[in-house]
């Protein structure tokens, strides 16, 4: 145990000696004096007496606490045992300590990129003394054969330029009334032939640099065909975006000048730089020195930075005035505010960014333009690729999806509820769009690592999940609209069969059964995808539904009593029914309630709960019940006779089709107080019985007054007074024979509108001018009550 222990403590004298400090050391002289003299096999290790005249001396038993204490705090290794555990934060630290050190570490960052920005301001000296090396008449020597080629290129490209103009006119006329899609396709297509026009004329200049180079082209020649090829290739991306000289192809919200005007500069930028880096500058450095050759860079850079500069200051009016419309206007949208914020400080954003891009070249010029030409390649083909797909989806919202008519003839609907998702749904895409365009652009900046990220397991878990919600709620969207479809094409009366006023009401109820299922499965599932337990929101729902069971036994009673009267098929849409002491037509029928149509238009929505009985005036058949009251001077006989001929006139007349039986007279029914009432029914199709009855009522009046079959009604006595001496006034009267004549002109011109036909008969109030059926009113249902005839 002693040896262990002894071990133990030269481990940690060795320990020591490697970290305590050059004073220490020389204040223990004696240590290093037995250690000179220790034996061969112990070497250079110190030994026990080393260990005890540091403990004996105050300054080094100190220095060595303090090495203890270091090494037991000290992260382990890489590679070690421990090397998971290397970049694990230190749990004693608190919240404010850890905040302090990265506030720190950022001022400490801001410092250095400082340091390194007066670094390449003075490196900059450095670029232009090689101006002085500038051997123009050699640079002219080595460009020279590059002139001809160049001629050769550019007259090719001109010619393709004219060849190309008539196309993309007539592109760009048929894209003013294409779809969006079909819009996109065609500005691909004038893409691919701008690009074919570049890779024509950069044959034609491979060509002619072998043909005056009797075999291969040289390497300048080389160089430049190269350059001008991605340059120009570089600007058929940018022309799609912009489209500056044919409106109809552009799909991004550039009026013409803002499009010819940025197309011009950036062109020029991209023209500049491309020609500088890729052509010019490496044939200065092949025909003088490498330090001609950056300075050369310097200053197309510089030039390009200053004019850059101006532009943005030049614009920031016009462009923060743009942003700013649509707030301006009216709009309250987030986006609205974000752009308008966006406006406000995009030039300082903008300008910050030139610089930046200037200084990262200086102080890294070949690593540095391949990693700004990389970048800002890759953010333009971002924002150049999701600014099409949010200018179609913008498109797409904007005109909506349009159906065809022999469908909509079908389908009235369809247009309308597709329409009332697809916006919907595009804007979402739109968003996401967006959203993806921002982390491509600052992954290309090194500014976020989102690829890192989606490739974790947590990444993966929200994108899949996303992405599986958003598969659902496109297939129940359109489960949704087929079924609707389904259902509205089956009610739908000029296609298939006409349906029966039960399946238009199971139809109806159907679809709202439906789409109320279809919202919590897919809410669900949705939930489910997204990562959130559903198990307690179904234990919560079920808790839920039991006490809203308690809580509105009413609700549950309306739903059980409907239920029970659609089984039951009590009353359907477009049934005459009397429910609670209204009568009208059914236009609403739901599982808890019917609406229902007075004959005053007065609609009425009563539940189930407080229905205690249904009368239906629509259900296979009716009756009219004929009571007609005549005076007790008159023959039974006589009557009877009358009531069944003007039965047989009324099969003549429009109420014809109505009639399902013969007249059933079934004789007196009761000897009353001032008439005798005879009594016959008539059956009739549901629903047509008031207006039969209207229409024999009309006949039997005019026959009785035609034999003389008197109609009683109650009798009054009319005084006219008398004067002082008892006698009364005359009563004027006319001739019968002459005023008759004029009362029955008189009649007929109240009834007979002037210079219109005579009419014919009508269905006497069955049906109104569309075919619905007319509920009755109060007179109706009692009509056949005593004496009313």
């Amino acid at each position: 145990m002693r040896r262990i222990t002894t071990a133990i403590l030269m481990m940690v004298a060795a320990i020591f000696f490697a970290q305590v400090s050059p004073v220490a050391a020389q204040s223990s002289t004696a240590a290093a004096n037995a250690s000179d003299t220790a034996s061969p096999q112990e070497g250079s290790e110190p030994s026990l007496d080393d260990l005890i005249s540091i403990l004996e001396n105050e300054e080094t038993r100190a220095k060595l606490l303090e090495s203890l204490k270091a090494a037991a705090y000290q992260a382990p290794e890489e590679g070690g045992e421990d090397g998971a555990l290397l970049d694990a934060p230190d749990p004693d630290r608190t919240l404010p300590a850890r905040i302090a050190e990265g506030v720190r570490s950022f001022i400490g960052s801001i410092g250095e990129t400082g340091s390194e920005v007066l670094a390449s301001v003075r490196s900059s000296g450095n670029l232009l003394s090689g101006a002085g090396s500038l051997d123009i008449p050699a640079i002219l020597e080595a460009v020279l054969p590059v002139g001809l080629v160049a001629i050769v290129v550019f007259f090719v490209l001109g010619l393709g330029r004219l060849v190309k103009a008539p196309i993309f006119r007539s592109l760009a006329e048929t894209s003013e009334h294409a779809s969006p899609l079909n819009k996109l396709l065609l500005l691909a297509l004038s893409g691919f032939i701008d690009a074919l026009s570049i890779v024509l004329s950069w044959a034609a200049g491979v060509v002619a640099a072998s043909v005056f180079a009797n075999g291969q082209p040289g390497f300048n020649q080389q160089l430049f065909l190269n350059a001008f090829l991605v340059i120009e290739m570089i600007k058929v991306s940018l022309g799609l975006f912009v489209s500056p000289n044919y409106p109809g192809l552009r799909l991004t919200p550039f009026s013409n000048r803002q499009a010819s005007y940025w197309y011009f500069w950036l062109s020029r930028f991209i023209s500049i730089l491309g020609y500088t880096f890729l052509f010019v500058a490496p044939v200065i450095r092949s025909a003088t020195t490498v330090q001609a050759a950056d300075a050369t860079r310097f200053i197309v850079v510089v030039i390009c930075v200053l004019i850059g500069i101006s532009l943005i200051l030049k614009n920031r009016g016009t462009v923060r005035e743009r942003l700013k419309r649509a707030k301006k206007e009216g709009d309250r949208s987030v986006g609205a505010h974000i752009n308008a914020f966006i406006g406000q400080i995009w030039w300082v954003v903008a300008i910050g960014f030139v610089l930046a891009a200037f200084i990262v070249w200086l102080r890294s010029p070949e690593e540095g333009l391949s990693f700004l030409t990389i970048g800002t390649l890759k953010t333009i083909a971002a924002m150049a690729v999701g600014g099409l797909i949010v200018s179609v989806l913008s498109r797409w919202i904007t005109s909506g999806i349009p159906i065809p008519e022999s469908v909509k003839d079908k389908l009235p609907l369809l247009e309308k509820r597709v329409n009332s998702f697809i916006p919907n749904a595009l804007t979402v895409i739109r968003v996401f769009v967006v959203i993806a365009v921002l982390a491509y652009v600052l992954e290309a900046w090194t500014l976020a690592s989102y690829s890192t990220w989606l490739a974790s397991d947590m990444g993966q878990s929200i994108v899949g999940g996303l992405i599986g919600a958003g598969i659902i709620l496109v297939i129940g969207v359109a489960i949704y609209i087929a079924v609707s479809s389904w259902i509205e094409y089956r009610l739908n009366p000029n296609y298939g069969t006409i349906p029966t006023a039960r399946e238009r009401t199971l139809l109806s109820l159907f679809r709202n059964a439906f789409t109320i299922t279809m919202v919590v499965v897919v809410a669900m599932l949705v939930l489910s995808q997204v990562g959130i337990d559903i198990a307690p929101l179904l234990a919560g729902a079920g808790v839920v539904g039991l006490a809203i069971g308690f809580g509105a036994q009413k609700f549950v009673q309306d739903i059980i009593t409907g239920a029970f009267i659609q089984i039951q098929n009590a009353m359907n849409e477009g049934d005459i029914v009397e429910v609670n002491g209204v009568t009208g037509t059914v236009e609403q029928l739901t599982v808890r309630s019917v609406g229902l149509r007075t004959i005053d238009g007065t609609w009425c929505l009563i539940p189930f709960s407080s229905v205690d009985q249904v009368a239906n005036y629509s259900k296979d058949f009716a009756y009219y019940v004929a009571d007609i009251g005549v005076a007790y001077r008159e023959d039974t006989a006589d009557v009877e006779a009358m009531m069944v001929d003007a039965f047989e006139e009324l099969k003549t007349t429009a109420v014809a089709d109505n009639l399902i039986g013969n007249m059933e007279m079934w004789g007196v029914q009761e000897l009353g107080d001032s008439a005798v009432v005879m009594r016959g029914r008539v059956m009739t199709k549901p629903g047509t019985q008031w207006g039969v009855g209207r229409a024999y009522r009309g006949i039997i009046k005019r026959m009785a007054d035609e034999r003389g079959i008197e109609i009683p009604f109650p009798h009054m006595t009319v005084w006219f007074g008398e004067d002082r001496k008892g006698n009364a006034p005359p009563i004027r009267m006319t001739d019968p024979e002459t005023s008759a004549p004029k009362i029955e002109a008189e009649r007929a011109d109240r009834l007979q509108p002037q210079g219109a036909a005579p009419s014919s008969s009508t269905d006497y109030g069955t049906s109104d001018v569309g075919g619905k059926t007319i509920p009755p009113g109060g007179g109706d249902v009692d009509a056949a009550g005593p004496g009313r005839g």
